[in-house]
């Protein structure tokens, strides 16, 4: 067996090994003390971490769960979530402990499993969550504490505002980005408490990157890169997002469909054999490569792995609408604008054609026109 396959093998038998423990068999109802010693002594020490539970990594594992069953039952540690996070916990509550389990990934299944509050397992023989029997009363009460509801709601405004501003700027040192949150919000913004928010964020769902004293959209590749290219364009300001837009950005899935990206679509579903969620897709894929500063020809190249072009008509045709996504496509290095709003040009997006040819790719004549649409022959033009 390769080396390849033997990795797929193991992945796949790692997979299921962690989804067999995931929604293994769980009783209805339990108490917290039953529910924390189910788990492994290294299951415990993953909620002593998320609890940040500290002098306590020696500690056997009974004496490992008094001391979390003592932490959780005396003081919920939600003060980071968000309404998503904590409609879940008080929809449980409210359903005598146990819902269906919803779509989750396997992240926010780690995320609620090293919480203590919230128990994956399978019940007459469908997938749940559940919560201790002895912590309902205590987490229904919360749903009408004045002042815990107004820290979710200031964690839920943060978070989603953060999402969107990085969807939009790509990456932000911490004052910068507390700069703009006090803007949106018009509230006294902490850093510690927005480092805090945003790290367990991110423990949750894979949207967003802290690496030192930066903050960056989860698909940046180089966060460095983009600040240091905010820094050469000092004397431009960020593109002035109204806050509606920002909120719009953050909400998970959001793709920025304009006129060029639909164009795209269009394309793609009309030349090729494909739906348009497919083509929806792609186009995705090529925004996030030209987000990060592909160029065109990088762009055609990733295309040219995926599709048939059959014929040097397609290839001009798909050229001039990768050229219009990148001139219409905001970029992370160009503070929230696209390439034409700074410039009004598009002809400095296009580069040189690629010469290499692979077995999707039509090889261009030296005495072709050119793809890029010049009128110009590839020789003369994007060939040289």
């Amino acid at each position: 067996m390769s080396n390849a396959f033997k990795a797929l093998s193991e992945n796949k038998e790692k997979k299921e090994k962690q989804q067999k423990k995931y929604w293994s068999e769980i009783k209805i109802p339990f108490t917290l003390q039953e529910g924390l010693s189910n788990y492994t002594k290294s299951e415990l020490d993953g909620i002593r971490k998320s609890l940040k539970v500290k002098n306590a990594s020696q500690l056997k594992k009974a004496d490992l769960i008094a001391l979390l069953h003592d932490k959780i039952s005396n003081h919920f540690d939600i003060a980071f979530w968000d309404n998503e996070r904590f409609k879940l916990l008080i929809h449980i509550a409210e359903s005598g402990g146990q819902i269906p389990a919803p779509n989750l990934e396997d992240k926010q299944i780690v995320y609620f499993r090293s919480s203590g509050l919230i128990y994956t397992g399978t019940f007459e023989g469908k997938h749940i969550l559940a919560v201790p029997d002895d912590l309902i009363q205590q987490i229904l009460s919360l749903k009408n504490n004045l002042n815990a509801r107004a820290i979710i709601n200031r964690n839920t405004e943060w978070i989603n505002l953060t999402q969107g501003i990085l969807y939009y700027y790509g990456a932000l040192s911490s004052t910068q980005l507390a700069d703009m949150l006090k803007k949106h919000t018009k509230d006294h913004i902490d850093s510690a408490d927005l480092e805090a928010v945003m790290q367990d964020a991110s423990a949750y769902r894979n949207r967003i990157s802290i690496n030192d004293d930066f903050y960056s959209n989860i698909r940046v590749l180089d966060s460095k890169k983009v600040i240091q290219e905010h820094q050469r364009r000092e004397n431009v300001a960020f593109y002035p997002f109204t806050k509606q837009q920002i909120i719009n950005a953050g909400e998970p899935g959001f793709v920025d469909r304009n006129p060029s990206y639909q164009q795209l679509i269009d394309f793609l579903t009309q030349n090729f054999n494909m739906n348009k969620s497919e083509a929806d897709e792609i186009a995705e894929e090529c925004v996030i490569a030209i987000k990060n500063g592909d160029s065109a020809n990088d762009v055609l190249a990733y295309l040219s792995n995926l599709l048939e072009f059959g014929t040097m008509e397609i290839i001009q045709a798909l050229m001039s609408k990768i050229v219009d996504l990148m001139s219409h496509t905001r970029g992370w290095t160009l503070k929230g604008y696209t390439s034409a709003q700074l410039s009004g040009e598009t002809n400095k997006q296009i580069q040189p054609m690629p010469t290499s040819t692979t077995k999707k790719k039509v090889k261009i004549g030296r005495n072709e026109p050119c793809p890029c649409g010049s009128g110009k022959k590839y020789k003369k033009c994007c060939g040289r």
